[in-house]
Order: C-alpha cells, then sequence, then structure tokens
C-alpha cells in the first residue's frame, strides 16, 4: 500500500514540474525606436554597422554630450541588453549611463565609464523589471505608465568622443513577452 501512495505522490510531483526555459526573448529594438525619441542635441545622432575589435554590431552613434530618451511602456522582467563602446576616433573618457523616467523623476540605473582606449565591446545588461508587472499599491500600476528609457552619454574630460550603443534591446522571458506583445498595441 505504502508503494502506490509513494508511486502517485512522484507521479503528481512529476506532473507539476515542467521544464521552463528561460532564453531572453527580443521584444524591443532600441534602433528602431530612435526616431521617436527625443534627442538631445537634435543633431549627431546615427544608425550605423560598425565594427569593434572584429566584431561588427548595428549601432546608435551618439555625440557626447548627449541624451536620447525614448518613450515606451516596458515588460514585465524586462532586461536592457547593449554592448558599448566608444567611436575608434574619441580622445576623451566618456560615462554611459541608463535611467528610466516617468517625466516627474529620474532614476539612474546603470553606469558604464569608458577611456580612450577602451577598443572593445563591454556588455551592459540594466534590469527594468522594477517597471512593469503587478505592485502591492492602488495607486501605482507601472504598466499602466509609457516609461522614458534614457541612454546618455556625458564628457568626462579629455577631447571629442562619440559613444555606441551596440545591438541595444529589451530582452524578456517566453511568457512576458506574449503579454506585452498584446499589452503594447494599447499604447500605438
Amino acid at each position: 500500500m505504502n508503494r502506490h501512495v509513494l508511486s502517485i505522490v512522484v507521479v503528481i510531483l512529476c506532473a507539476g514540474c515542467r521544464h521552463v526555459e528561460n532564453t531572453p526573448v527580443p521584444v524591443v529594438n532600441l534602433l528602431r525606436e530612435v526616431d521617436h525619441a527625443e534627442k538631445r542635441p537634435p543633431n549627431g545622432f546615427e544608425i550605423a554597422a560598425l565594427e569593434v575589435d572584429g566584431q561588427p554590431r548595428p549601432s546608435i552613434v551618439a555625440p557626447v554630450p548627449s541624451r536620447l530618451t525614448i518613450p515606451l511602456p516596458l515588460p514585465r522582467r524586462g532586461v536592457l541588453r547593449a554592448f558599448v563602446s566608444l567611436d575608434p576616433n574619441s580622445t576623451g573618457a566618456v560615462r554611459l549611463r541608463v535611467g528610466v523616467s516617468d517625466n516627474r523623476i529620474y532614476e539612474r540605473l546603470t553606469n558604464i565609464d569608458l577611456s580612450p582606449g577602451d577598443r572593445r565591446w563591454i556588455p551592459v545588461q540594466t534590469d527594468l523589471s522594477a517597471y512593469a508587472g503587478w505592485k502591492w499599491s492602488l495607486f501605482y500600476h507601472p504598466e499602466r505608465i509609457v516609461w522614458h528609457v534614457v541612454l546618455a552619454a556625458d564628457a568626462m574630460g579629455g577631447g571629442p568622443a562619440r559613444a555606441l550603443w551596440g545591438s541595444p534591446e529589451i530582452v524578456t522571458d517566453k511568457e512576458a513577452a506574449k503579454e506585452y506583445s498584446v499589452r503594447r498595441q494599447q499604447f500605438r
């Protein structure tokens, strides 16, 4: 009798376990959002396929100093991923920032300092999960907000520089990607 009960328990536990795939799913290609973004200064931004250290990447080329503000709702469990570098002709040091704003406050999420000697793609990941999903609040509903993702480049000294944001995208898991696809249509 005990073996039958144990067998039933094992079957129930195995049936309840399922493989959850954690492969990130791209949901926003930030290269496609540049046209809708607020650019400061208004000129000097471009999209180009650039090679750094033998690795080509589609990139946002930004003057330094600059700020690119991209309005969009954010996915649950979202992560902004990019590779950053300096244009090969840059002679100044640069601080790159990733932040989020709701038009009232700005939250700096990631800082990356680059020196003129950095001639490689540096991977960057910024957690955006606080800006979507259900929260314990009567008033705070992050999924109803069009957030402003800010990609900024600040001069830190030296000569002129241009920053490269290579392959910038927002990724999430498969389940959140499906939900985001439906929700994003409401904001268009």
